[in-house]
Order: C-alpha cells, then structure tokens, then sequence
C-alpha cells in the first residue's frame, strides 16, 4: 500500500512497487488507508510522514497491535533526518528523501524485508531475545542501549565517553539475491567474528538489525575515534570471507558520533545515523565522524526540505507563484526594450522565498523541470497585459535543457495564446549554457525556429568560451552585475566591459548590462557602446498592473 496526500508521489510509489512485483493498492489519507487496511491487509506500507489527519506516525501506532502488522517504509518531503529517524525507532523498517527514486527504493524494500525476515524466524524465546542476537550471539540493540545509557549517566557531565560507531555491511543484499539467505546469514555471522576481535572487553558490541552492527569505544581519546574507526572499516574490508565455494570481500559505511558523560542516548545516537547517512551519501569516503559542522548541514537538509515542500504545494496551488517584472532600457532612447519576468513563489506565511536558494534546490531535488515550466506558463500568460507590447525575457535552468515536455509547452502555448514569438526572450546562465552544449544547441535552435530570442545570462563569472557563444547564436550578451556595481571606480571593470561590447559586436549581440544604480553608470555604459540597462535605477521589478 502506498499512502501519501500528493497524487504525484502516490502514483510514482506506486508505479515503482509494482516494477518491483508487488500488486499495489493506495490511499491519499491515514484515515482512508486504516479502512482499506481492515478489507485488504497489506505486507508492506510506503507512507509520507506527514499528511493531514492521521499522519504516518499515527497510521503506525494505528497498525502496530495487528496480529500481522504491515511493515511500514516511511517517506518525508520536509523534515529532517531525524524526523525519519524516530519513524525507525518507533517501528518503521527504513525510510526515504522524496522524491522517490527507483534504485534507492528498491533497496530499502530489500532492507526492510530483509529485517523483517530475520525478525520472524528469530528465537520464540523472548527472554533470550531481551538483550541478545540469536544470528550472531552478540548484544542486540536493546540490550545494548541499556548498557550505554547506564553507562552515559555515570559519566560527570560533559565529561568524555568514548564514541558510538554505527557500521553497515555493503553487499549484503547481493550475497543473499546470488547465492542464497543462509549465505548471507554466514557473512554477518563472519563480520561479527571479526568486530569481536577488534573491541576490547570494556567496549560495547551489538548487532542493531538487517546488516547494521554498533560499537561504543569506551574511554577513547576523541582526537583517535577517526582513526579506530578507519581501522574497524578497513580490517572488514580486507578480510576475505569463504562463502558459496568462491571468495568474498565486503565494504562497509560507517558512521561515528563522540559521547559525553550525561548525554542521551537517543541524541548519540542520532548523531551517529545522521553521520552514516552522510558517509553512504559521499561516495568517495565510506567513514564520517559527527563534527559541529554536520549541525549546520542537518540544519540546511532540513531548509532544503521544507523548501521541496513549499515548491510542491506552490506546484499544486498557482497563486502562490507570482511573477514580478523589471524594465530593460534601451539606453539610447531610454525608452523599455523589454521586461526580465522574474520568479516570487510564496511560503506558508505568505513571504517570498528567496528565489536563487529555491532554485538550486528544486536543481538537487529534481523538482526544477515542474518548476521552470510554471513560470513559463504564468509568464506567457501575462505577455498580453505586457505594456506596450514590449518583450519579455523568461529565465530558464541549464537541467531543464533538453526536457521535451518543456519544448512542447513552449511551442503549443506560443500559437494557442497568440503569442509574437519575437517578444519572447529566453535567458540562460552561462555555465548551465556550456554544461551540455549539443542539448544547448538543440534547444535554441528549435526555440529560434519558433522566431524566439536567447540571452547569454551571468556572462564573465563562468567558462567564457567565445566559441560556444559563436556556436549557440544567442542574440543578448547580459554581462554580470558584478562587472557593473562599480564600475565608475574600478579601471579593471572598465576594461571588461569595453572588450565584451567588441566582442559582442563581431557575433552580432546586443550587451545588456545588470546592476545599474545610478546616472553616472548608465552613462560610462553607454559611452562604451552597451546597448540596454537593467537595475533599480530603472526600475525594481513589479507586479503587472
């Protein structure tokens, strides 16, 4: 079952599941997944956290006392880590960033059954199970936070307490697909060999589940909690393991949080999984310490998300996107050439979010292509209420280069609205630009077919190739407001701007200058031959009247 309140991710977990074999039934609410659940119990239930009514932390709870209660995968669009990690903790079996991506989703289901598997064929001896892993015979999680925590409390405060070490077999999964559970089963029992040899009898050692083992290194020095844990993941690594008749090695993240006396041990320990999700994301080093500065990163994931969150609605209720538009003059005659439409997109609180962090994360996000296409059409709505039948220059990412579903939009929407394609300029940062530049080429030259305009964006900061520019015919040089903001004081500045109007001329552009504040800059730019200004001198942008 797949409950989340967005149509799109509800159909897009849905599509992934049943890739994966399993027949899918969803729901758009936790009260309309508890009825389905009564008719058509399901196995496994892909849930958003959040979601009005009943959340998924609720639709768990919900659940939880069944005879055979769902395995539950939770997803979050905008929260943090360790939002998702107390959905681990209170019964969840993993948990996933939106969007869903197919690969990721795949082995998480993998984990998840995996877990759930081991859990059903464990020991009925509950008393057995209370602190021990019938698997390996290490501690298990339970009785392994027992002993730390008795352990944090009767440290001083603030005193040091060692680290905790999370570490996670990379692999497993694939042992188990190619040669079957019970081998997979031996290389964890291997692994937990080999950890054993590695701890000392004052150190901590327990399987937490799945593939995921922990480590409380007692009375270390924090300056060599790095180093131990390097060795632990390369010592795993480099011993070979005799599985199926052949051979085999195993890799390992690993993730570490130093302890201090009087801590919490929900707080360490969400400050070593926050550093194993780092060290899984960074792929060049398998190991991460928490630093001060992961605070800071776990502060900006969860600005990320609750802007993901913000698009999405935004995506879902078009009045929060408004389009505001700021004059370009010809400064020969002073008169408009044309407008830059330029993106507000409203929070919750009704506050414009800052438009440059809003794109770049929509970028990492996958949602810039929905994004982009938004503004195109809200822009191309507004060309008829344009003043004077002026131009409008529509900003575009460099990763929606190249989407067909953008080309189409733009090409139907100019001939059912009546659109001169001439007024239409559309703007491209030079990086983006150079980033793929036969998708560049494709894309300008089935724009300009239209008879559509393009502007070179952010010129000078970037590649400053004069072949591409020569090779993407663009018909705007838009020089960058870092060149302009001094310019009567800077020679430097000077020289730049004068040798990009020649330039500029030799490929048949016109240079647009940003940044323009006062008098005394529009004219040094028009004695040097720059054709248009843009910038508060001439006007901030506004809404269309």
């Amino acid at each position: 079952m797949v409950v989340d309140d967005g149509p799109i991710e509800r159909m897009a977990g849905k599509s992934m599941l049943e890739k994966l074999g399993f027949s899918v039934i969803t729901a758009a609410s936790g009260e309309e997944a508890l009825r389905l659940l009564e008719d058509q119990p399901a196995d496994l239930v892909l849930c958003d956290i959040s979601m009005p009514g009943i959340g998924g932390m609720g639709l768990l709870e919900a659940t939880r006392g069944r005879p055979q209660p769902p395995l539950f995968i939770m997803s979050t669009s905008h929260n943090d880590a360790e939002h998702a990690v107390a959905s681990l903790r209170n019964g969840a079996y993993g948990y996933l960033t939106k969007p869903l991506r197919f690969d990721t989703l795949r082995a998480t289901v993998a984990d998840a059954i995996a877990k759930y598997e081991e859990q059903k064929s464990a020991s009925v001896n509950e008393m057995a199970l209370a602190h021990h892993d019938t698997l390996t015979g290490l501690m298990n999680k339970s009785g392994f936070s027992k002993l730390l925590t008795d352990r944090l409390r009767d440290m001083p405060e603030g005193a040091s307490a060692g680290a905790l070490l999370l570490l996670k077999i990379v692999g497993l999964n694939h042992i188990n697909h190619s040669y079957g559970r019970n081998e997979g089963n031996k290389a964890l029992q291997l692994s937990a060999r080999i950890l054993s040899r590695l701890v000392r009898s004052s150190d901590l050692l327990a399987r937490f589940g799945g593939d995921m083992f922990a480590i409380h290194f007692n009375a270390v020095d924090h300056g060599q909690v790095e180093q131990r844990i390097l060795n632990v993941a390369e010592t795993v690594e480099s011993t070979k393991m005799p599985l199926a008749g052949e051979v085999l090695t195993l890799t390992v993240v690993a993730g570490g949080a130093c302890a201090y006396g009087m801590m919490e041990m929900e707080d360490l320990l969400n400050r070593a999984d926050f550093a194993l999700h780092l060290a899984r994301d960074r792929s060049r080093n398998r190991i991460h310490l928490y630093s001060e500065a992961d605070d800071v990163h776990k502060r900006e994931l969860s600005h990320q998300l609750n802007t993901v969150a913000v698009v999405r609605a935004a995506l879902r209720d078009t009045q929060r996107i408004a389009m505001h538009y700021q004059p370009i003059i010809n400064l020969d005659t002073g008169t408009i050439s044309h407008y830059e439409a330029l993106l507000r997109l409203m929070d919750d609180n009704g506050t414009p979010c800052n438009t440059g962090e809003l794109v770049k994360t929509c970028e990492v996000f996958g949602l810039i292509g929905e994004l982009d296409r938004a503004v195109v059409k809200a822009t191309l709505r507004d060309v008829a209420r344009v003043p004077a039948n002026a131009g409008i220059a529509i900003n575009l990412s460099g990763k929606s280069i190249g989407d067909p579903d953008l080309l189409h939009l733009i090409e139907t929407r100019i001939k059912s609205l009546d659109i001169d394609p001439s007024r239409i300029i559309f703007e491209l940062t030079e990086t983006a630009a150079f980033y793929n530049l036969e998708e560049v080429r494709h894309f300008v030259r089935r724009i300009k077919s239209l008879g559509c305009r393009f502007a070179l964006d952010d010129f000078g900061v970037g590649f400053s190739s004069f072949y591409y520019i020569k090779e993407l015919d663009f018909d705007y040089l838009k020089l960058d407001g870092s060149f302009i903001a001094k310019l009567p004081h800077s020679p430097n500045d000077q020289v730049f701007v004068r040798a990009m109007v020649e330039i500029s001329r030799v490929f048949g552009m016109d240079v647009i200058a940003e940044w323009v504040e006062d008098q005394e800059t529009a004219d040094m730019l028009h004695g040097f031959g720059v054709a248009l200004g843009q910038g508060y001198h001439f006007g901030k942008p506004a809404l269309l009247s």
